[in-house]
């Protein structure tokens, strides 16, 4: 690990590295690590190879990481059940997995061969009753 002086200038520093006297400066390590306090930015992709960020806030700006409690809160529609509060727009996609049979409620949706097959039977009646 390198250690740094309280008081970092640009001038180039010899640390020893691997048994090695190295000659850096401040400039060519920002180029190669991130700093704690933020004065840097990363570039590129990181990878984390299977280890995970902790300790993440709820993010603030577009382009913030979010927390899983903030995605669970926040992502939309659950998948455990909830109410709708406006339209869902499908975008040209479609609802699949409803299920078979009569609909419990008369809101509740159907799947295209149940209401074909709600049309003929209703068609059957009515010409029973002729």
């Amino acid at each position: 690990m390198i250690n740094l002086e309280e008081e970092v200038t640009d001038q180039p520093t010899q640390t020893l590295v691997n048994d090695t006297t190295a000659v850096v400066s401040l400039s060519q390590m920002n180029d190669k690590f991130l700093t704690q306090d933020g004065t840097n930015t990363g570039v590129g992709t990181i990878n984390m190879t299977g280890n995970t960020f902790t300790n993440v806030s709820s993010p603030e700006n577009d382009h913030d990481a979010a927390n899983k409690v903030y995605v669970d809160n926040n992502a939309g529609i659950s998948k455990r059940g909830g109410e709708m509060l406006g339209n869902l727009d499908m975008n040209n996609f479609r609802l699949t997995g409803l299920p078979p049979g009569l609909p419990e409620v008369g809101s509740d949706a159907v799947g295209w061969s149940q209401a074909v097959q709600l049309v003929k039977d209703s068609n059957k009646l009515c010409e029973e009753k002729r």
